[in-house]
């Protein structure tokens, strides 16, 4: 299931901005046609609905009874729940999750739960979400939809990194030792050949092709520490390397 991902521009110091998300939200409950069975309002920190823009958005007494660890309905009839930081680690039934005072850690968590049908995220400042936007070419409201972002321009460095990514597993949180060399001889294979890419694009690729965000941190490291060699990497077994990226070729 591709979630359908929601931004609004600006910043949480607007109640009509926090106000939006929820309509976005209460709309994506109705297009999911029942599937959706919750709705989630993730924040920093479960004090956020005291005393805060998003108090006055869901009203003082929707935020005490959330602030409590109770339920409230979406405008559709939806329940919808309050998870933290601290709280939110797994999703039991198809949910859309409306984050609100979002940074880029908090959008990395979210990428690493299933069974989100939708989210809707509102950036606490407003250029705090752009590694998120770049990576999902979200809706973003008030703006025409566009195709997605192209994240990987050179398709031999794609190809590579679907071959790696269908080697690996991605069941975990963390790159295995055995996986992680593969990342490390991926990357070194490439630079070899003259091949070199963003970092940050890298990840961003990993994390929209399944990899979970820390292990796509993982590989970021791994190809900042690779790629900026000022020299070519030396390979162990050259015919290996040497057949491994002519498949890559092979495939483009």
């Amino acid at each position: 299931m591709t979630a359908i991902r929601v931004l609004i521009p600006g910043d949480d110091q607007s109640e009509e901005v926090i106000a939006l998300a929820f309509g976005y939200a209460d709309e994506i409950c109705k297009l999911s046609q029942g599937k959706v069975q919750e709705a989630i309002l993730f924040v920093p920190g479960k004090d956020s609905v005291k005393y805060t823009t998003l108090t006055s958005a869901l009203g003082e007494r929707n935020a005490k009874k959330l602030h409590g660890g109770g339920v409230v309905a979406l405008p559709s009839g939806v329940p919808m729940r309050l998870e933290s930081i601290r709280t939110l680690r797994w999703v039991t039934k198809p949910s859309v999750l409306i984050s609100i005072y979002s940074d880029q850690k908090m959008l990395d968590q979210v990428d690493s739960i299933k069974n989100l049908f939708g989210i809707v995220a509102v950036p606490h400042v407003p250029e705090a979400l752009e590694g998120w936007q770049k990576t999902w070419s979200p809706t973003v409201h008030g703006v025409p939809k566009q195709s997605a972002q192209t994240l990987i321009s050179d398709p031999i460095v794609e190809q590579a990194l679907r071959s790696l990514t269908h080697g690996i597993n991605l069941s975990h949180s963390l790159l295995n030792p055995r996986d992680k060399e593969h990342a490390d001889r991926t990357l070194r294979i490439l630079r070899a050949n003259d091949h070199v890419e963003k970092p940050e694009n890298l990840r961003a690729w990993a994390i929209k092709n399944g990899w979970h965000p820390k292990a796509a941190d993982e590989f970021e490291k791994l190809a900042i520490k690779v790629l900026s060699l000022k020299s070519k990497p030396r390979l162990q077994d050259l015919d290996v390397a040497k057949r491994t990226y002519d498949y890559w070729c092979s495939k483009v």
